[in-house]
């Protein structure tokens, strides 16, 4: 029986502890870092939460057509780092230009190099970012 019960405990630690190491990602694996697409777009919804927080914006298309794109972010407390710490900066509605690195699958999401915010402000909030400052690909 103590035999069952160490197993049992062990196996319960070991999905426990790679649990988290299969929820997060490199960056690198799911979007292509080397190209860069803008699109703008009124906020919808932001997920506030860690490990990555995610911005979900309704593009309309040049034909009219409009689509839900869903970009992410460095975590909340990367946010905070950047100046970014209120979340009512970024107001549902309002309407951004958000510079992401597009999803290699080619699904509507993205990682987030920088937001436009409606005023004008730009910051730049993602990863990667060359030598010289620019966006990679431009």
């Amino acid at each position: 029986m103590l035999k069952y019960s160490i197993f049992g405990g062990v196996l319960a630690l070991g999905l426990a502890a790679g649990s988290p190491a299969f929820a997060h990602h490199a960056v690198q694996a799911q979007f292509d870092v080397t190209k860069n697409v803008v699109i703008k777009g009124r906020l919808l919804k932001v997920d506030w939460q860690n490990p990555h927080a995610w911005f979900h914006f309704e593009v309309t298309k040049e034909d009219g057509t409009v689509e839900t794109w869903s970009t992410e972010t460095v975590g909340p407390n990367g946010l905070r780092r950047l100046g970014l710490s209120d979340r009512r900066l970024f107001q549902i509605g309002e309407t951004y230009s958000v510079d992401i690195c597009p999803d290699r699958s080619g699904a509507k999401l993205g990682f987030t190099n920088a937001f436009t915010f409606p005023d004008g402000k730009f910051v730049r909030v993602g990863f990667p970012e060359n030598p010289n400052g620019e966006i990679p690909g431009n």
